[in-house]
């Protein structure tokens, strides 16, 4: 369900659907590369559990088995998840 209403007199646009997965992943940072699982993704961004501790803003590049790789950046870290957006938009 997308949530369309107002807070404290602001929109907050609809945002795209998101689409639970449960697909392995390398997460490549500046320091290395990291296993993780995709969560969910839509066509702007997506949730990932990893082990190994992100920041909000670090470039990421994510890849999957069969699939070109994607830059992207982390905005949100919550214990071992973390949520971003691709910096191009992705076909689903």
């Amino acid at each position: 369900m997308k949530f369309e209403g107002k807070f404290e007199g602001r929109e907050f646009p609809p945002r795209d659907a998101r689409i639970d997965t449960r697909y392995n992943a390398l997460v490549r940072l500046d320091r290395g590369a990291i296993d993780a699982e995709i969560l969910n993704v839509s066509g702007m961004g997506f949730r990932l559990r990893l082990a190994t501790e992100v920041e909000p803003g670090e470039e990421v590049t994510l890849e999957v088995h069969k699939l070109e790789p994607v830059k992207a950046v982390i905005r949100w870290v919550r214990g071992d998840e973390c949520g971003g957006v691709f910096l191009e938009a992705v076909a689903l």
